[in-house]
């Protein structure tokens, strides 16, 4: 992009979780807080140099660095000096403007990056990105976000339970024989593989040896760690009247690799009862999801949940999509934007474990999300929806559409890859679709189904439309000359 098409996107777009605009007079340490925010929740960019929306518009917000250097060039100090621990994820570009005083000046564009660490500015404040506000959070929220982004780690603590009493021998046995291990002492073994420790002379289970081998964890843990299932005729829950469940809601609790299969052969059930509908002359399944986009959902699910939460993974069953609700937001430096190439576990030992049966429900190398996308558009149905943080806190919400993908979505689906947001003059032009009314409806109905997020107003010259939580690439801006600290 040129300096002015990055201007334009700059200009319309809003201040929200992931884009902030300040001034150069503002002082460093609040340029600092934003940063420290950004890093800590999803990530974002802070332009400087350019006014608040609320009290300039247009080509009035372009004040410039040149309003106060010396701030700017203090602040790209202190971000060495003043962050604890170090960010490593932070970049930054000038973009050429002229200012509301007519004279040639420039912007700077901070990128930062979501970060694995919880940061905090060396004074003491520690920040996370709410909305359009940077907030400050206490020592048990700092916690919380530690276990939510895997500093700290629920599955390596000590569990307090030191006998095999709860312990499925069986399941364990199974283990050890596919490992090759079963002339391996017990409790040796598990110390060795992570679902043990040894204090004061006595072997303990970890929280992971708990979860991956005891009988039932969530009574053994006193917590919700199993998956709770609810299944809906219809498209929505009823909330008066008679309630429009297929089957009473239940749970699925025991080790997480039954949990796992559980959950599988439900949804074989649901395959072999459904109705099989006419489509195109030919009778198809009712669930048209495919049974290996589901398990790795769940599997997902399983070994990636912030276990430290007390809930369990909600799974909904509806005539046109499965949710599946996962405690904890994502993990480490993982987004909705990155996640079919990025890789980080919240819970190594669990993902370990799992892969390591004969029977294991998971590859373990690194293309099972961007697999599951490739699984649901070979069939024709729309990609996997995640959920970004700023619309389903505290949660991994995954979506699987039971919808065939209309014809144009894959040329709309391609351009926002590429092109971040798009408007109906846009999508018109790029699908051949010459009817606006149409082209609204279609824009409408992926809005309704959550595969687009409406941005602006009302005025169709106004309104564009994106994918919800999508980072804006960074490849948009090779325009300016970017540095890394």
């Amino acid at each position: 992009m040129t300096d002015r098409e990055i201007l334009k996107l700059f200009l319309e777009t809003e201040e929200w979780q992931q884009f902030e605009c300040k001034r150069a007079a503002v002082q460093p340490f609040r340029l600092l807080e934003t940063v420290v925010a950004f890093a800590n929740t999803e990530g974002g960019y802070l332009v400087i140099g350019l006014e608040d929306p609320s009290k300039a518009h247009g080509l009035e917000r372009l004040i410039g660095i040149s309003e106060n250097p010396d701030n700017v060039s203090e602040f790209l100090k202190l971000i060495e000096k003043e962050i604890d621990p170090p960010l490593r994820l932070f970049t930054h570009f000038e973009i050429k403007i002229t200012n509301t005083k007519k004279v040639k000046d420039n912007l700077i564009v901070a990128h930062i990056k979501k970060s694995n660490d919880v940061h905090s500015l060396k004074r003491g404040d520690t920040l996370v990105r709410r909305g359009k506000q940077n907030i400050k959070i206490g020592s048990t929220e700092i916690i919380r976000l530690k276990y939510e982004k895997g500093a700290i780690k629920f599955e390596d603590e000590a569990s307090g339970i030191l006998s095999f009493d709860t312990l499925d021998n069986n399941l364990l046995g199974q283990y050890k024989k596919d490992t090759q291990s079963e002339n391996l002492d017990d409790w040796q073994f598990l110390k060795d593989n992570g679902l043990a420790i040894k204090r004061n002379g006595n072997f303990e289970f970890t929280k992971a040896g708990v979860l991956l081998f005891d009988n039932n964890p969530s009574v053994t843990l006193k917590s919700k760690c199993g998956i709770k299932v609810s299944h809906y005729y219809g498209v929505k829950p009823t909330y008066s009247g008679e309630p429009n469940f297929v089957r009473r809601p239940f749970s699925i609790e025991g080790p997480l690799l039954h949990q796992i299969k559980q959950m599988l052969s439900y949804f074989r059930e649901v395959v072999n009862n459904s109705s099989p509908k006419l489509s195109g002359g030919v009778f198809k399944p009712s669930l048209l999801i495919p049974e290996w986009a589901f398990q790795e959902a769940v599997t997902n699910a399983v070994i990636h949940r912030n276990y430290s939460v007390q809930n369990d993974i909600q799974i909904r069953f509806f005539d046109d999509r499965i949710e599946i609700e996962s405690p904890g937001t994502y993990p480490g430096h993982i987004t909705v934007g990155n996640i079919r190439m990025e890789r980080f576990s919240r819970n190594p030992i669990i993902q370990r474990t799992l892969n390591r049966f004969q029977s294991a429900p998971n590859l373990d190398i690194g293309e099972g999300v961007d697999r599951m996308f490739k699984v649901m558009k070979e069939s024709n149905l729309y990609d996997p929806l995640y959920l970004p943080s700023s619309i389903r806190p505290n949660s991994v919400f995954l979506i699987l559409l039971n919808l065939q993908r209309v014809e144009y979505w894959d040329t709309v689906n391609k351009y926002l890859d590429e092109n971040y947001r798009i408007s109906n003059n846009e999508a018109r032009r790029i699908t051949g679709i010459s009817d606006t009314l149409k082209m609204s409806r279609l824009l409408k109905s992926w809005v309704e189904k959550g595969l687009l997020e409406k941005v602006g107003g009302q005025a169709k010259k106004t309104a564009y439309y994106i994918k919800p939580g999508q980072e804006v690439p960074s490849a948009l801006f090779s325009g300016g000359v970017e540095n890394k600290t």
